[in-house]
């Protein structure tokens, strides 16, 4: 049974890609913390918005010719990277969307498939729970968690290799049957990464959803600490 939390939360996070805001999940938390100024005392949670790609190298591959990175991890990286390892140290619970989510998957250890078609527009998400919402998503890469320790939460009703473009060297024939990972949760850095947008349906359902896997995740990390 989830702890209920009775006092407020705060929510970490990185200006680049989202500002300021943290909506929608100023449903769930009612204070924030910039970690480049203010560090991480105090925080329940830290956010990574999105953005541009990450560097291939981090995922030990090289650049494809549709991927914005180079193989040179650049300053975001670096910084998001050691933001990630330190909440991981210090037993933080993160949350990725986008460009965040696909980072939070290859700190896991995954990979992305570099580029796809397809993803620039709303398209039909389902929860394993058999729920199904339209998610607002803007991206070319794709998180690719299948080899790593993860609990897959919702998932496009496509198959990964309908609009797969020669993303990297992985073979069509190993992904052929693999869903299109929309959220996933990444059990060993308590990592929730979410592909789609929820800050772009701040009223829709999808962004509800979000914040309850939210609550979720922040209530599991005080029944440990308690």
């Amino acid at each position: 049974m989830a702890v209920k939390i009775t006092r407020k939360l705060r929510l970490g996070f990185c200006p680049i890609g989202n500002g300021d805001s943290i909506a929608p999940f100023d449903k769930v938390f009612e204070e924030k913390q910039a970690i480049a100024k203010e560090g991480f005392a105090g925080v329940d949670a830290v956010i990574f918005w999105g953005g541009t790609d990450i560097s291939p190298s981090l995922y030990r591959e090289p650049s494809h010719l549709r991927t914005q990175q180079t193989d040179v991890p650049s300053p975001r990286d670096i910084f998001e990277w050691k933001a990630m390892n330190y909440c991981k140290a210090n037993n933080i619970p993160m949350i990725g969307v986008c460009r965040g989510a696909q980072l939070m998957c290859v700190f896991a250890g995954g990979k992305l498939i570099q580029h796809v078609n397809g993803h620039h527009s709303p398209h039909l998400v389902t929860t394993v729970t058999n729920e199904n919402f339209t998610v607002t998503s803007d991206h070319h890469q794709m998180m690719y968690p299948f080899d790593v320790d993860h609990e897959l939460l919702a998932m496009s009703s496509r198959k990964m290799s309908s609009l797969y473009e020669d993303g990297w060297n992985r073979s069509i024939t190993d992904m052929i049957d693999k869903p299109e990972a929309e959220v996933v949760f990444f059990p060993k850095i308590q990592g929730l990464a979410i592909q789609g947008h929820p800050e772009w349906a701040v009223e829709g359902r999808f962004s509800d959803y979000c914040n309850e896997l939210v609550r979720h995740l922040v209530a599991e990390k005080e029944e440990l600490c308690a």
